[in-house]
Order: C-alpha cells, then structure tokens, then sequence
C-alpha cells in the first residue's frame, strides 16, 4: 500500500489547477462586463465630442459616420463667437448662480441636519420626517406657483429666481444628518465642556470631521444646478440665459445644428468633469458614509 502523501500530492496539485482555472475564468468575466458596461455608458459621450468634430453636413449624412472623416474645430468657433449666443455671458451666468446656489444649499442643510441630528428640541423626529415627506413631491408640480411668485416678486430674468427657489433640500439634509449622528458626541461633550456654544460646536467639531460628506453634497448640488435646463428655461432669457438653457436655442422648430449643439454641450460638460476630478477623493469617502463610530 503506498503512502498517504504518495497519493495526496497529485490531487493537491489538480485541486490548485481548478482554482486557479476558475479564478482565471471569473476574473475573465468580470472583466468582460465591466468592458461591456464602460463602452455602455462612454459611447454617448463619444457620440457627442465626435458630432461636435464634424461638418455640420456629416451629422445627418447617410450612412451614418461613426467618426469624423474631416475633423474641423468650426462648431466650437461658432459657438464662441455667434453674436446671437453670447455663450461666454451664459457661462459667467452658470458659474455664478451655480456656486452662489451650491454655497447656500450646503450651508442651510449642514445647519438643519446638525440641528435635527445633535440638538435635543421637542419635535425633532417629526420636523425630520416632514422634511423627509418633501422628496416625495414631484418637482414638476412646483413649477407653476414657484414662476408665479418669482414673477410677482419681480425676479423674472434675475439671478434671484436660479438661486432662491430651491435652495436647501431633503436630500441634503438627510445624508448630512446620517453622517452627522456617526460622530462620537465625546468629542462635542468635551468642546462643550471648553465654552463652546452650539455654532461653535458646529464650526469647529463637525464640520472638520464631515469634509467627505460635505464635498459629497458639494458636488452633487454644484452638478445639478449646472445642468439645470427646465427651471432656467422659464425664468431667464437672453443674456441672463444659463448655459444649457442659452444651448437650447440651438434647438430649431423645423431644424437643429447638431454639431453647434454637440459643440457647446462638450464646452458645457467640461466645468462639471473638473468639479469632480479635483473632489474625487472626498466624493468617494462621502459615497461610502463609513463616518466615526461611537
């Protein structure tokens, strides 16, 4: 009778084998979707820049062009000098409103979910709540009476109607105050125990240890305002027109420039991928809400 380890080690050797077999093979297909879903999701932006690069006559030709055979820059340079789209006013008017909007809305909801999160007050659990109940209100239902009170405030074509109306936000305030109540309150007891009074507390405390889920909220609120279209569309015009509200006149009844609209929609991309290059860190420690535990 042969020994046990005579036996044992071919079998260990075909076990190891199979492992690394199926390993391989589920690496390969991980790999395989993930390709898969990247081309997914970067084919309509490679659409868009390669549209923008072509003759205004090849965005419509047939068959389609799946690439620019004559790549030209002149879609950009009608964009950035037609007289008739002032795209560089549009732009200072995005990035104005949007940052003056993004200001607001992380400070208003950092101070109302530090309150609903680490003060004690009667009714604490139900003003959460109702703010909660807000996000189920559609927002296409606030449309109309929120342009009748802009307009009978007289903020029609003002930067008050893009930066008042919505500024705040449930959504602000509920991923603010999950990550607030994370923080250990040893370390607000013991600022409190220093003279520290509640803003204090605030400024001094909580904000240092809730960069990631500020940044977080930073971006998405910075994002959203800049691709704003429906709101600004009925509120500003002309010169006091947003950026993709001002690109939507490239956008004719009975025909549309796809490569000017394709051009100044890339330009309108483009502040939107810096924010996130340059927040990217924090957004994903944000994303993850790990926070301090107690």
């Amino acid at each position: 009778m042969a020994a046990p380890w005579v036996s044992a080690a071919p079998r260990t050797r075909a076990a190891t084998r199979t492992r690394r077999r199926a390993h391989l093979t589920s690496s390969t297909l991980r790999f395989v979707l993930l390709l898969l879903q990247a081309i997914i999701f970067l084919a309509p932006v490679y659409w868009m820049i390669a549209t923008s690069l072509k003759p205004e006559g090849d965005t419509v030709a047939q068959p389609i062009q799946w690439y620019p055979h004559s790549p030209t820059l002149e879609n950009y340079a009608r964009v950035l000098t037609s007289p008739d789209s002032p795209v560089v006013r549009w732009t200072l008017n995005s990035a104005f409103t949007s940052l003056a909007f993004t200001f607001g809305t992380v400070l208003t909801c950092s101070l109302a979910a530090y309150a609903i999160a680490r003060l004690k007050f009667r009714g604490r659990e139900a003003w959460f709540w109702f703010i909660l109940s807000s996000m189920m209100v559609p927002g296409l239902t606030t449309l109309i009476p929120s342009f009748i009170m802009m307009l009978k405030l007289g903020w029609i074509d003002t930067y008050h109607a893009l930066i008042w109306p919505s500024m705040g936000g449930a959504f602000g305030v509920f991923m603010l105050r999950q990550f607030f109540t994370g923080i250990p309150f040893e370390l607000e007891e013991a600022a409190r125990l220093d003279g520290a009074n509640s803003l204090q507390v605030f400024r001094h405390v909580i904000v240092p240890l809730s960069k990631p889920a500020l940044a977080t909220l930073t971006v998405f609120t910075f994002l959203g305002a800049w691709n704003s279209v429906i709101w600004p569309l009925y509120v500003v015009h002309g010169d006091m027109a947003t950026l993709p509200a001002g690109l939507a006149s490239f956008q004719g009844i009975y025909a549309t420039t796809y490569g000017t609209l394709m051009a100044g929609t890339t330009l309108t991309a483009l502040p939107a991928l810096v924010a996130y290059l340059f927040a990217q860190r924090y957004l994903e420690e944000g994303l993850t809400l790990t926070g301090l535990k107690e």
